[in-house]
């Protein structure tokens, strides 16, 4: 699925990930929205405190509750209650230090915000809280490993729609691939795009868009156009225990099981169904030989009628322009 998002994004076709988690809700995306949010608006309290402790910037729970109690009271943010008078009567000096660098860091962010190349601001704000580290220590490598990348995408994401299209390239994939057509922003104007897309991320129930799901959380649902990838040996069916024996007896009740639910995949089609397999893969650092799924014969297509001219086999590039075209919503 990794590839096939990114395949999408290069086309700047629209999709949207079924029976999964939205990206804007992932821990640390909004780690790092929390940041950009406070450099558009320094009132945003709950922006503040995931911001300052997501990495934590030696500011404890102690002291933002003082912050918090001094800031009630005065009726201001908790940004605001960092530089008034008063609050060295409630914070030590050793407290209030960590606050005022971190509010003083986030001014110049956000005076820069408006100026200077969102790339380079976005740059210099990620490399001053050090998340990648921050990650590493906080999770096992793996999960770490797949959150960075989570992170990394998103930054350049931003950092595209930050170019102006005369200096992009055909080849970043990210153009309008949200539909939002507003590249050449400074920082500012893309925090506003995210803080847009952050809430209609996931409202749209029937988005114009590809979505990608898997077959056990397509069940009950149809869909006008179906394309099965990976309909090939070792991924429908299943090789199951990767570590067995190849010569190992065959697990008939796998099979079985993997039968009845590339039943469920094909018959989640109502007009259209298009099966695909890989002739090579690439599996850690080798290139091994792949062959087409055992139930595909089973399906008997050589008994089907012969296709129709629109039904005819398609050239990659046509077929791209025909799921384009699907997509496109009527004038």
């Amino acid at each position: 699925m990794p590839f096939c998002k990114q395949v999408l994004r290069r086309e700047r076709i629209p999709y949207v990930l079924s029976g999964g988690q939205s990206f804007f809700d992932k821990a640390e995306i909004k780690d790092i929205v929390s940041h950009l949010r406070l450099i558009a608006n320094p009132d945003d309290d709950p922006a503040f405190i995931r911001a300052i402790t997501t990495p934590r910037r030696g500011v404890g729970n102690t002291t933002l509750e003082a912050l918090g109690s001094f800031a009630g009271q005065a009726k201001v943010s908790l940004f605001e209650a960092v530089f008034m008078g008063g609050i060295e009567a409630r914070l030590s000096a050793r407290q209030i230090e960590p606050l005022r660098a971190f509010c003083e860091w986030m001014q110049r962010l956000s005076e820069r915000a408006g100026r200077d190349p969102a790339t380079t601001v976005l740059d210099d704000m990620m490399e001053a809280i050090h998340y990648e580290a921050y990650l590493y220590d906080a999770h096992d490598e793996h999960q770490a490993q797949s959150k960075w990348q989570n992170v990394l995408e998103f930054c350049e994401w931003l950092k595209k729609k930050g170019t102006k299209p005369s200096e992009d390239s055909e080849a970043t994939g990210y153009d309008n691939a949200d539909g939002f057509g507003d590249e050449g922003k400074n920082l500012l104007g893309l925090i506003q795009t995210v803080a847009l897309m952050s809430m209609l991320d996931g409202k749209d129930e029937n988005p114009d868009a590809v979505r990608l799901t898997t077959v056990h959380a397509s069940k009950g649902l149809e869909y006008p156009h179906v394309f099965l990838v990976g309909v090939e040996e070792g991924i429908m069916p299943h090789r199951g225990n990767p570590d067995a024996d190849a010569d190992a007896p065959v697990d008939t009740g796998r099979i079985e099981e993997e039968r009845r639910l590339m039943y469920v995949a094909i018959t989640r089609a109502q007009r259209s169904l298009h099966l695909n397999w890989c002739k090579k893969r690439k599996r850690a650092r080798e290139t091994v030989v792949c062959e087409p799924s055992q139930f595909i014969p089973e399906m008997l297509l050589d008994d089907a009628p012969p296709p129709t001219e629109e039904e005819a086999p398609m050239s990659p590039k046509d077929r791209m322009a025909r799921l384009k075209e699907l997509l496109q919503k009527p004038a």
